[in-house]
């Protein structure tokens, strides 16, 4: 598991370095390609530290089935009289499974009011969703990514307190990448 965090983590570093690159270039080819690089890697990280921590939670013997079926996005079937959880893929919306986690682990429901950073993020989603399914020519702004990137790190080093009751263990959770690319 740790090789994974540590990618993880590396795609973090990724997404801020190509966020950096935005304001260092006045190429505007350039500022677009590290705009959409950041936010899709941006995404991806956050996706891929959920799934680390929802395989840990998957791993817990005493985990019910439906929620190794939540977090590990897979089907349940009933088989010989019992619930099994198959290999067959059944995708769930990131949110959902951010929101789970939230109100498991903090016995409140995720919202603007409960923690800042929620909004943002669905909004960031968004805009992710446009790049990734687009139905038309977006535009995003340096703005957007430093908003993304910001509610990632937010939804983290909240999730890394209520789940594990301590600081989120990466160093370097503001928008300066470790990265020199």
């Amino acid at each position: 598991m740790a090789a994974f965090d540590d990618f993880s983590a590396l795609l973090l570093e990724e997404a801020k370095r190509f966020f950096e690159k935005i304001q260092e270039t006045k190429d505007k080819d350039a500022q677009t390609a590290y705009k959409h690089s950041a936010v899709l890697i941006g995404t991806s990280a956050l996706e891929a530290y959920i799934n680390g921590i929802s395989q840990e939670l998957i791993n817990f013997p005493k985990t019910p089935i439906h929620e190794k079926s939540l977090l590990g996005e897979k089907e349940i079937e009933l088989k010989n009289g019992e619930f099994i959880l198959t290999e067959r893929l059944k995708i769930q919306r990131l949110t959902d499974r951010i929101q789970y986690l939230y109100y498991k682990y903090n016995k409140a429901h995720l919202n603007g009011d409960s923690e800042a950073w929620w909004g943002p993020l669905k909004q960031s989603l968004k805009v992710r969703n446009g790049l990734v399914h687009p139905k038309e020519e977006i535009t995003i702004t340096q703005e957007e990514v430093k908003i993304l990137l910001e509610s990632v790190i937010g939804c983290l080093l909240s999730l890394s307190k209520i789940i594990y009751k301590k600081e989120f263990p990466f160093r370097n959770m503001d928008l300066q990448s470790k990265l020199s690319f």
